[in-house]
């Protein structure tokens, strides 16, 4: 494989083990690891003593993340997951350099709020290539490493909007439902090869592509937060950590399931003027 697009780093801080050797041995492959969720779960996974191969379009969100995690830990390779082809090379690379693969967290996303008379063909299957079809590619190229290694687990990031609609996000929507029901349909077909397959769905979550969005916003996000009982937005961190719970041994019986992390928005309705009363 052609490693031009590989990212070196002479992270010399290291790793301080907060959970000892969690992961001690064991090698993720994750996506959209440069920033937000993706780094908090590459971060995350490194600190409890396993192996990182981290991929994202972000050379330079990258090689911050080798500086602060460590290079003797982490993998950094830029990829963009629409691309089947550089997917199946940097999986197998990923595999080749760290001798097998024992989880993969599917992170990588994006979004455009219009509604189905607005979006054009062009971002309709751009979402859907990023949000959907990236984690499927994914997948397809890690599962044999994950089955030769005796089975792993499988993370996929996706989100509310995938089991309730949100206004003018159709394309996101469409694409983050259909990650939660693939995960489903992967967690029946791969339970045999002691590969569990679970999804996380986050809220509204501070990253800094959100933050980007909100300064753009009359409102930030003030009003989403406040619509969600606990009145804020989740940090990354805040979603990394269940999806490390997912991938990890105390998950061992834990397949098929859709773990909402969002402060309680979807429980159900929330009627300011009741609090009134």
């Amino acid at each position: 494989m052609d490693y031009r697009n590989r990212i070196h780093g002479t992270g010399t801080r290291g790793v301080t083990h907060s959970r000892d050797s969690e992961f001690s041995g064991r090698v993720a492959f994750v996506t959209a690891a440069a920033a937000g969720i993706g780094r908090e779960i590459a971060s995350g996974w490194a600190k409890r003593g396993g192996n990182v191969f981290a991929t994202d379009i972000d050379a330079d969100g990258l090689s911050k993340l080798v500086e602060e995690v460590g290079a003797d830990r982490i993998i950094a390779h830029v990829l963009n997951v629409r691309d089947r082809f550089a997917v199946a090379e940097t999986v197998s690379a990923a595999a080749a350099a760290w001798g097998g693969i024992d989880a993969l967290f599917n992170v990588a996303g994006t979004n455009l709020p219009q509604n189905v008379e607005e979006i054009e063909d062009e971002d309709w299957h751009r979402i859907l290539e990023t949000n959907l079809s990236s984690v499927y590619r994914c997948c397809k190229q890690a599962i044999p490493h994950l089955r030769a290694r005796g089975g792993g687990a499988i993370v996929n990031i996706a989100s509310i909007a995938g089991i309730m609609a949100e206004n003018r996000c159709s394309a996101y929507s469409a694409s983050k439902g259909g990650v939660v029901l693939l995960t489903r349909n992967m967690a029946m077909d791969f339970a045999r090869d002691n590969i569990r397959v679970n999804a996380v769905c986050p809220g509204s979550t501070r990253t800094p592509r959100t933050e980007g969005y909100w300064q753009s916003s009359p409102t930030g996000d003030s009003e989403l937060a406040a619509s969600a009982p606990m009145r804020r937005s989740a940090h990354a961190k805040e979603v990394a950590a269940p999806a490390l719970f997912l991938a990890s041994d105390e998950a061992s019986y834990v397949t098929g399931s859709v773990l909402v992390v969002d402060g309680g928005l979807t429980t159900g309705f929330h009627v300011p003027a009741f609090e009134k009363m």
